[in-house]
């Protein structure tokens, strides 16, 4: 379904006060990517509003975007591209001195945030995040070794579903699917514990669990959606951690502002992963 007017308009209105290109032609016309682009700027500025996050719009080589200047973001799920600023950007975000524990941490506690970003799993395959976080000294290494994907479970990953029928079990099987391919609870190709790699540049972070459950519970997952669920599926959501998110577009719920709240707990704890 359409993204409603008022949304439009609160995107419109994000993406101005970042200082991007915020005319009609700002939000996507694709199926679900309005959805999808929504939800990453509110996530962008929920985590500027809670003044513990420096937070920048990035071009495709990693330089914030000049004022007016088009904040890029992809049209079709894919990796990410060789530096250049033309190619799909991400948000940028950098612990502020108010966030003193990570911002000693430096370059290692910054993350990036990304739209219908494509990760490889232990299957060598390849799985779509339509909102996901990395670490940027990954995303720093994929630029800057002619473009790529991330291996290894992400930080944050959230499924945006624009349908206003019930979650179906299948559909959180195959998120729970994709987790389990992305999750790597023995050694990496690189060899160690690490959570996320780039195989291609030799280039690791973080600490693995050796359990799924606690795995999954360290981070962000969910399945943001205009319909329910059925029951069925929220049982098995429940037992691996999955946030089933409802009602995204009634401003009579609080569906929102639990995403918000969640993404803000977990990144705001990634100095326990790294």
């Amino acid at each position: 379904m359409a993204l409603d007017p008022t949304l439009v308009t609160e995107l419109r209105t994000i993406l101005r006060n970042f200082r991007a290109a915020h005319g009609p032609a700002a939000v996507p016309t694709g199926a679900g990517k309005a959805l999808e682009a929504w939800l990453l700027m509110k996530l962008a500025r929920e985590a500027q509003a809670s003044g513990k996050w420096d937070v920048e719009l990035c071009d495709g080589a990693g330089n914030p975007i000049a004022a007016g200047n088009a904040f890029v973001i992809r049209s079709n799920p894919g990796g990410i591209a060789a530096s250049a600023p033309s190619a799909p950007g991400f948000v940028r975000l950098k612990a502020s001195h108010t966030n003193w524990k990570l911002w000693l941490r430096g370059h290692h506690c910054h993350l990036e945030l990304h739209g219908s970003l494509q990760w490889i799993g232990r299957s060598n395959a390849k799985h779509e995040c339509d909102i996901s976080v990395l670490p940027a000294v990954i995303g720093d290494a994929i630029r800057g070794t002619g473009g790529g994907r991330p291996s290894g479970l992400p930080v944050v990953a959230i499924e945006c579903k624009d349908k206003v029928s019930h979650g179906t079990p299948d559909e959180m099987r195959q998120t729970l699917a994709r987790l389990f391919d992305l999750a790597h609870v023995s050694q990496t190709m690189l060899g160690g514990y690490h959570r996320i790699f780039h195989a291609a540049s030799m280039t690791s972070w973080g600490r693995r669990s050796s359990a799924y459950r606690s795995y999954f519970a360290s981070g962000h997952f969910g399945i943001v959606r205009v319909g329910a669920f059925q029951r069925s599926a929220t049982r098995m959501a429940q037992h691996y951690y999955i946030g089933r998110y409802f009602d995204i577009y009634d401003p009579a719920k609080v569906t929102v502002t639990q995403v918000a709240s969640r993404f803000l707990d977990v990144i705001g704890s990634v100095a326990k992963m790294a």
